[in-house]
């Protein structure tokens, strides 16, 4: 058979124009399929991202709860999100729209910030991530303090305006915005001050909004009160009675003394005044307890820890709240001594209880006359415990229960303004709890070291003493 040269380029031609095989094919809208999962795929995560950027920026509007059932961390929709970010945009003055259609480069965070403080009845504030040091607050935000012992709201930490629950919420926030992650709004427990009526503390429930966050460790946020504040014109008049009475410091229920907070607020290079150090100076100046002091120190040979839970154990602190002619309420500290019996024994074992009976043994179950420790006023006045470095403030909390009353302590240095401390107390007819927590702000590495230190009752108040203050408070 022959064949000619048109004939073999025309075979040649039908040879390259074959379609492929159908496994071919296959194979091709296969691996489109497979480009096409991973685009998707990358579309989402990008997705994802960007609106979980802008659902920490965009403010959220008032919406009921039923409503709040999306899947962002502020449990809006898309939908929702859309819809805000609409009406923040047209929210904005129009100085800045015109800016940028002169072509400007907008408002600058410091500007938008600016504009966000001047505020007169919204609460915003800047602060520092993580240390949640405070750089500016709005005017609104302001007014909550303007009856506090605070100088200004500029430089605190915020992390000692909240209730100790709420120190580590704050922490976990800031962590997570240092991480490059989005940060839904929160609720913290928030320390203000009684704008009117008696000068009290109130504790408000407050949700924390992020309405800009900048992972380089600076935020704009939005505190919004989920309740009112309370206002305080006088108290009941049986609430004196309640909380009188002889306490002593149980070791079962507290993990740490006096000393142990002290200790951990030294490491913070800050030397306090504290109760129990005005406690046993009043034991160590009075001439009939003078000389058991020097034998405890002796025994001991310590003034350390093993000295502070050795007086705990050998005194009796009895407590008397008071209400003055302004209805400003007080508590009077008093302190004795009060020594085992021989054989009467404590618990712990070991060299400290040898100590106690050894002593209890050489005065043969002493009981001191009462010497007073201090006056605390709880009327945001500078109290008595007070130093040249540290002013010290005590403030009762607007919410008292039947069988509780709420206090506090605010330490702030002297030469700053700048509170860096704080105790609070829960008053019940059992007794009285104290818990502190020890941190310089945000920032620390480690958890803020948390201690509880429970006075429980072991006696009703001794009439007498109260006769006797009664009647100097009358003179």
């Amino acid at each position: 058979m022959h064949f000619s040269v048109a004939d073999s380029g025309r075979i040649l031609l039908q040879a390259k124009s074959k379609p492929k095989s159908m496994s071919g094919q296959r194979g091709d809208l296969d691996r489109k399929r497979q480009r096409d999962k991973q685009n998707k795929s990358i579309n989402r995560d990008q997705t994802k991202k960007l609106l979980d950027a802008l659902d920490s920026m965009v403010p959220s509007s008032k919406r009921k709860l039923v409503e709040l059932n999306g899947n962002l961390r502020s449990f809006r929709t898309t939908l929702h999100l859309l819809e805000d970010l609409v009406a923040h945009l047209r929210a904005m003055p129009t100085s800045a729209r015109a800016g940028k259609r002169r072509g400007d480069s907008g408002v600058s965070l410091e500007e938008a910030t600016a504009r966000v403080m001047s505020s007169q009845r919204e609460c915003f504030m800047s602060v520092e991530l993580p240390s949640w040091r405070i750089k500016g607050a709005s005017a609104g935000l302001e007014k909550h303090y303007e009856r506090s012992p605070l100088r200004m709201l500029g430089g605190q930490c915020f992390l000692h305006l909240v209730e100790n629950e709420s120190v580590d919420v704050l922490r976990a926030a800031g962590q997570a915005v240092m991480r490059g992650e989005a940060v839904a709004p929160f609720l913290v427990e928030l320390r203000t001050f009684s704008r009117e009526g008696l000068v009290c503390l109130n504790v408000i429930r407050c949700r924390v909004i992020p309405v800009h966050v900048s992972y380089l460790g600076e935020a704009v946020l939005e505190l919004e009160a989920q309740e009112r504040a309370e206002v305080r014109e006088s108290w009941p008049a049986d609430l004196a009675g309640r909380f009188c009475m002889v306490v002593r410091r149980d070791p079962a229920t507290s993990n740490a003394c006096s000393y142990d907070i002290t200790q951990a607020l030294k490491e913070l290079e800050a030397d306090i005044p504290t109760p129990m150090s005005e406690a046993i100076k009043a034991l160590s100046t009075d001439h009939a307890t003078q000389g058991i002091m020097e034998r405890i120190r002796g025994s001991v040979q310590s003034l350390g820890r093993a000295f502070t839970i050795c007086i705990s154990k050998l005194t009796d602190t009895h407590l008397s709240l008071g209400v003055d002619e302004e209805n400003n309420l007080f508590i009077n500290f008093y302190i004795r001594l009060r020594l085992p019996q021989v054989g009467e024994g404590h618990a712990g074992g070991g060299r400290r209880t040898v100590t106690v009976v050894c002593v209890g043994q050489l005065v043969g179950g002493f009981k001191s006359n009462w010497a007073r420790v201090f006056k605390l006023e709880l009327n945001g006045r500078e109290s008595e415990l007070s130093d040249r470095g540290t002013k010290v403030y005590g403030y009762v909390v607007t919410k008292v229960g039947e069988d509780s009353l709420y206090s506090a302590l605010l330490y702030l240095h002297s030469s700053t303004g700048i509170c860096y401390f704080s105790r609070t107390f829960t008053t019940t007819p059992e007794g009285i709890l104290q818990s502190v927590k020890v941190f310089r702000d945000g920032s620390d590495e480690e958890s803020p070291r948390r201690f509880y230190v429970n006075m429980v009752k072991v006696a009703e108040e001794d009439r007498s003493l109260l006769a006797t203050l009664e009647e100097a408070e009358h003179h």
